[in-house]
């Protein structure tokens, strides 16, 4: 967590800091993140630094926190607007993620690329905890009643499907933007499929 010093810095020095903080972050591995180009960068002495931040790692568990804030308040926002319902969630976070003209969130473009550095992160770690995909703000502003089952796991389970047909989509949309609005279509369809299911009325299942 960052020092008292570090929010009492004038609102440009601080954002210079955090500015040359993520622009390190998103050059390198977060092993590799050097202190002597963010103050190089930031312009500012290296033991100003440290009267900041604690060390490195103090300075990446900060601004991952920060992303995580950032996320999560804009899936409650949407999810409010969706009056809790968790299919309807992805649709419209792929909506405020990505432009009708293909561009990218700001915030979604660093995640992506700490992601590509950094192959392994614990994304279930990093939304909410050990135990949970679905953080406790979120599962706050979930309808239960909108679920086949009301249980806070199920919700997660919904949940987690529902990020990896975003996650798929938005991944689509970034190595061809020009195909957004057929990717959003296709999306919309994926998303009835886990709402509705696949399966045609009088299916019988099979036992494999």
């Amino acid at each position: 967590m960052p020092t008292a010093t570090f929010f009492r810095l004038p609102e440009e020095k601080r954002k210079r800091l955090i500015d040359a903080c993520w622009g390190e972050l998103t050059r390198v591995r977060f092993t590799d993140v050097s202190i002597n180009q963010i103050i190089t960068a930031a312009r500012i002495p290296r033991g100003s630094f440290y009267q900041y931040f604690e060390d490195k790692e103090d300075l990446v568990w900060y601004l991952l926190e920060d992303l995580r804030t950032y996320f999560v308040d804009l899936l409650r926002n949407i999810l409010v607007e969706a009056e809790g319902d968790l299919f309807v969630l992805p649709l419209l976070a792929y909506d405020r993620f990505i432009s009708q003209r293909g561009h990218t969130d700001p915030k979604l473009t660093l995640f992506i690329q700490l992601l590509r550095l950094n192959q392994g992160i614990d994304l279930q770690s990093f939304m909410a905890g050990p135990s949970n995909f679905l953080p406790d703000e979120l599962w706050e502003a979930v309808d239960p009643g909108k679920l086949r089952q009301s249980s806070r796991e199920y919700a997660d389970q919904v949940f987690h499907l529902g990020c990896a047909v975003l996650g798929f989509a938005i991944v689509e949309t970034l190595h061809d933007p020009a195909r957004s609005a057929r990717i959003r279509e296709m999306t919309k369809v994926r998303i009835d499929l886990l709402r509705y299911g696949g399966a045609a009325e009088g299916y019988k299942e099979v036992t494999v």
